[in-house]
């Protein structure tokens, strides 16, 4: 029976929510479901990627086209996806961002017309009390904080405060490594503009862990200017400056040079040490 598939394992209302799509399993519940059916691990993941895996690889090019910031080309490949025949409720809530992001960076939609559906697409703010987000899940929690901040909101923010400093996070990465420490640098940001650089400090120092973790190099020198900024805000200026080295560093590494324009103003609008002093013993961080 069903009770005796999930017993001690998870409970009813969560088994519930995988079977509807809202959440996706972790590893290790997999692993005991499949053992209590006398199931290889193998086979489950075999079984899923023959049923859905070339519907997953169609909706995951889109979403590189979005990472490389063709939002035009991603919004006319979606238009060859049927999504009425998506089977996988967690490719469909995949394709449905995709999808949502691309028009509303291209001024198609409004913030809160895409706040509402976001909202909507995760059940925001019910999924508090979700025991595990995948990317999809992670990427929309994101946008939400972002666009609420901008809205005067900083409800969402205090909100994966609580849930990332707890450092028990289950987070499925399935199909980008780069969303978590993201995230991480997204709340840390409005958190900071709020004042309280105390909790920027914790969220940024588990996040470069978790960038450092996962070799990703895109939101690590943010994590390092925002936890540099933050130090010097609470008076660690020592701290500060290594902070900002290496920030700095890793985008002349990265060849960064956009960035790294935006990183010296930032700089030169918080230090009062000029920057070719900060810089010129930067060889020491390599």
């Amino acid at each position: 029976t069903r009770l005796d598939l999930i017993d001690e394992i998870i409970s009813l209302i969560q088994y519930k929510r995988y079977l509807r799509g809202a959440a996706e399993i972790p590893n290790n519940v997999v692993i005991q479901l499949a053992d209590r059916l006398k199931y290889n691990i193998t086979d489950f993941y075999t079984l899923y990627t023959k049923k859905h895996g070339k519907e997953h690889n169609q909706i995951r090019s889109i979403y590189y086209l979005i990472q490389a910031d063709q939002y035009v080309e991603a919004l006319n490949a979606s238009m060859k996806v049927n999504d009425e025949l998506i089977v996988s409720s967690y490719n469909k809530l995949f394709f449905d961002y995709c999808v949502i992001y691309s028009q509303h960076k291209l001024g198609r939609v409004s913030d809160i017309h895409v706040l509402s559906k976001y909202s909507e697409m995760i059940d925001y703010p019910n999924c508090i009390n979700n025991e595990s987000f995948n990317m999809v899940e992670m990427s929309i929690l994101s946008h939400i904080v972002t666009l609420s901040s901008n809205m005067g909101n900083y409800d969402p923010a205090n909100f994966l405060f609580n849930i990332l400093s707890k450092g028990n996070l289950n987070f499925s990465r399935n199909d980008d490594n780069t969303v978590l420490p993201f995230l991480f640098y997204v709340v840390a940001r409005v958190i900071y503009q709020q004042g309280d650089y105390e909790r920027v400090l914790v969220l940024c120092e588990e996040g470069i862990h978790m960038a450092i973790q996962n070799e990703n190099n895109n939101s690590l020198p943010h994590l390092f200017l925002l936890n540099s900024l933050a130090h010097n805000k609470l008076g660690d200026t020592t701290k500060a400056k290594t902070l900002m080295k290496k920030s700095i560093l890793l985008l002349k590494i990265t060849n960064n040079e956009t960035t790294l324009e935006v990183f010296k103003q930032t700089y030169k609008s918080n230090f009062d040490i000029p920057l070719e002093e900060l810089l010129k013993d930067i060889s020491d961080l390599l």
